[in-house]
């Protein structure tokens, strides 16, 4: 069963048929359902009627498929229980990713720059789209690898990307089962530290990194 956000007064004369197609090259770029929520929150459609309203209108006006993708995160959490317990017990940790067409930038959760390079050899990059891809993959390795010198059996990654649009969701929660990593991802264009730096000119080693400060503060590495 679908579960509506928590209740809020709708905003006056504003439905979900205005709200969609204004805010539509915004919503192409949302991952999750909890984005997509987080919008029906804001303007007030959480009742049964105005949220079902709110979901015919992503569909209608932007294409988007809000019962698909909740039905894929619902899938995922199904196939990934065992993995998702293990990373539990494990590290906890905050990413921030962005990129340009030559070179990735991640950042850890209080923004400060912690790797920022140019692709590896090899990788082919077009497009914006490619390069937000592939710097996630980066930041997925990144955290992959603090998780081997942890000693953590798995980890759960809280990444957050500069663009959203077009990206390869499920190639980036396959490479994140790779690294025994449960993966919470989700975008954030408008205050993206990582984006803000993401043309710096200095290249910042990753090995320079103290991977205890990627931790979230209650943690201790395992």
């Amino acid at each position: 069963m679908k579960t509506t956000p928590t209740a809020a007064r709708p905003h006056s004369g504003v439905t979900p048929e205005m709200v969609v197609p204004v805010r539509a090259a915004e919503l192409h770029g949302f991952i999750s359902t909890r984005q997509f929520d987080r919008v029906a929150i804001e303007h007030g459609f959480t009742d049964t009627g105005t949220f079902e309203r709110y979901l015919t209108a992503l569909l209608v006006e932007a294409g988007i498929d809000y019962e698909g993708l909740r039905q894929t995160e619902a899938s995922r959490r199904t196939l990934d229980q065992r993995s998702i317990a293990m990373a539990a017990r494990g590290p906890h940790l905050t990413l921030w990713s962005a990129a340009t067409l030559d070179t990735f930038t991640v950042c850890r959760a209080d923004g400060q720059v912690i790797w920022h390079d140019r692709f590896p050899i090899g990788t082919v990059i077009e497009t914006r789209t490619e390069a937000a891809e592939a710097s996630a993959r980066q930041a997925i390795w990144l955290a992959g690898w603090a998780r081997t010198q942890w000693g953590a059996d798995a980890a759960t990654l809280h990444l957050i990307l500069a663009r959203g649009q077009g990206i390869d969701v499920e190639n980036l929660h396959r490479a994140a089962v790779t690294a025994a990593l449960v993966l919470d991802l989700v975008t954030n264009p408008v205050h993206n530290p990582a984006a803000e730096q993401c043309s710096r000119r200095d290249a910042v080693d990753l090995c320079t990194t103290d991977l205890g400060a990627l931790l979230h503060p209650h943690q201790e590495s395992a």
